[in-house]
């Protein structure tokens, strides 16, 4: 998602929130909330509970889509070591230029195209559904309390 760095600043200015503040309700390392204040770009999950932190709706942190183009796309063969994507958020087309430039032997950009997607090839392998933990609020609070001990 696309986040308005700029609106969740001026709302922490607002209510005298520290970052350290927000970094202990979100569960979110420093490191972490500063990457995206600065990139602009976290996932559903993230943009709520920064959200909630600062005392925000997520649809007040959020930039809109410019592309007009919210297709991604994984496609490959059964048993085929070669799959097609194409991206328009550009965390995804940012992750593939950089494994191209890194490995252009297993990662290989098709086009670029006028409405802001990428297209590349990639291998199966590289390719994972990893459905994010279902944690209870207890089960936050803990992870969020060992990493403020960090």
């Amino acid at each position: 998602m696309r986040l308005n760095g700029k609106r969740i600043m001026g709302a922490m200015e607002e209510k005298s929130l520290a970052e350290e503040t927000v970094c202990s309700r979100t569960g979110l390392s420093q490191k972490s909330f500063q990457w995206i204040l600065k990139e602009g770009a976290a996932s559903r999950d993230a943009a709520e509970r920064i959200a909630d932190a600062v005392g925000l709706e997520v649809g007040e942190i959020l930039l809109p889509e410019i592309t007009g183009n919210v297709e991604n796309v994984i496609e490959f063969i059964k048993d085929s070591g070669r799959a097609t994507v194409s991206f328009c958020q550009g965390r995804y087309k940012s992750r593939i230029k950089k494994l191209a430039a890194e490995r252009p032997e297993e990662c290989e950009i098709v086009a670029e195209n006028q409405d802001g997607s990428l297209c590349a090839h990639i291998p199966v392998a590289w390719i994972k559904i990893n459905p994010t933990k279902q944690l209870s609020e207890e089960q936050s609070r803990e992870i969020a309390e060992r990493f403020k001990r960090k």
